[in-house]
């Protein structure tokens, strides 16, 4: 059936659509007949308004005769007003078609079909797959639009099987075909990989807004280059036979790509320090201290790496220096729980929150949480529970400045 719809009549048949296919009738489960209506408000939100165009409401009313004469509905009249507009269910087939809409229960056969082609792929994708063929199965509302979850698994199984630094604008080229659609997809990728990656050890204490950083990343998946930073006394030795002596004049940053070619790194310091921010990094130079940045959480191929440094050289003495305020304490955790190595907070305690009290900020609604999360946990309990009591906390660059 052809025939050309105005805005108010697609919206009109859409709606009736959309309300028929959430239906039990749909399902074929309704054992009692059952009618499809709806207000013309939901269409002409301002039709019963005192202030609507009066040639406005005569023009909709119109055009919903025009759709009665058709027989694609039936409109019930009061006082002269349309009280509602009923579809008439002899005519879904001539509605789908005159919207050039595909029937939702086809819909949901393509993505059945669609998710049991990913069975098998990755174990993640098993588990979110298997989960929406039996949401579907099930006549449940799919979680994704046939379009949006093709892109999605395409995307999961792109950074699943990664094993290599990606930028972002680099693997929505490759499988979007675009470097910013990217975008538009990435929260609802990074869901899936939460939901079905067991992450929660991963993402103890960190902050929703960080949380996809830190996913992105256990997968080598970068919003920029990532580097990491040595400063201090070593030796490195490269798979080409290239030695390089470092010391505490002479940072150097590396990509995680020169990091693997790496054969060993023999520090020649007493002691080892992960510093958080690189403005603390850059300051820091005492001679019996290896520094490390690596920013922030951290992923698998930064973990490896220390514990790599931390094998080859058999080392007591390793330090992380951080903010003091619970993001500071939870991305130290991060290093324990990921490395395996006994690590020390250096710099992060009571002493240095009072002595630089003048330089404190006020802690927000979410630094109060994580506090509390960690006394909890008995962990950190002498400066939580200051923190608390203060609300107060203190990024490391002045301490790094001051103690130089």
């Amino acid at each position: 059936m052809q025939y050309k719809l105005s805005k108010w009549q697609k919206a009109a048949l859409e709606k009736l659509v959309d309300q028929y296919e959430r239906s039990k009738t749909y399902r074929g489960e309704n054992q009692v007949f059952q009618t499809f209506a709806i207000g013309p408000q939901k269409v002409f939100s301002s039709y019963d308004s005192d202030y609507t165009n009066v040639d406005d409401v005569h023009d909709f009313e119109n055009q919903m005769k025009e759709l009665e004469q058709k027989g694609l509905l039936f409109i019930k009249w009061e006082e002269h007003e349309i009280q509602n507009l009923m579809a008439n269910q002899q005519k879904w087939k001539d509605i789908y078609e005159i919207l050039e809409r595909r029937e939702l229960r086809h819909l949901e056969e393509e993505q059945i079909r669609l998710y049991k082609s990913y069975l098998g792929c990755h174990a993640v994708l098993e588990g979110f797959c298997q989960e929406q063929i039996e949401r579907l199965e099930e006549g449940k509302r799919a979680k994704f639009e046939l379009s949006e979850a093709e892109k999605i698994l395409k995307l999961c199984k792109f950074i699943l099987e990664n094993r290599e630094e990606v930028l972002e604008r680099e693997l929505s080229i490759a499988v979007l075909r675009d470097s910013k659609l990217w975008k538009k997809y990435r929260s609802k990728v990074c869901r899936v990989l939460k939901d079905y990656g067991n992450l929660d050890a991963l993402l103890i204490g960190v902050d929703n807004e960080e949380s996809e950083k830190v996913i992105l990343g256990e997968y080598h998946i970068v919003s920029n280059p990532s580097y990491i930073y040595f400063k201090g006394n070593a030796e490195l030795l490269f798979e080409n036979g290239e030695r390089l002596k470092i010391n505490s004049n002479m940072p150097v940053a590396f990509t995680e790509k020169t990091v693997e070619y790496m054969k060993s790194i023999k520090i020649l310091s007493k002691k080892v320090v992960t510093v958080e921010n690189l403005t603390s990094f850059n300051r820091l130079e005492k001679e019996d201290s290896f520094y490390i940045f690596l920013s922030g959480y951290h992923n698998q191929l930064k973990q490896y790496l220390l514990r790599r440094i931390y094998e080859e050289n058999k080392m007591g003495e390793w330090y992380h220096f951080g903010d003091i305020d619970p993001d500071g304490f939870y991305i130290m955790e991060h290093l324990k729980r990921g490395t395996g190595i006994p690590f020390e907070a250096l710099n992060m305690n009571l002493l240095y929150l009072r002595k630089y009290d003048a330089y404190t900020k006020p802690m927000e609604e979410n630094d109060i949480r994580k506090a509390k999360s960690l006394l909890n946990q008995d962990k950190y309990s002498e400066v939580m529970e200051y923190m608390l009591q203060e609300r107060k906390k203190l990024e490391q660059e002045i301490i790094s400045w001051m103690e130089k």
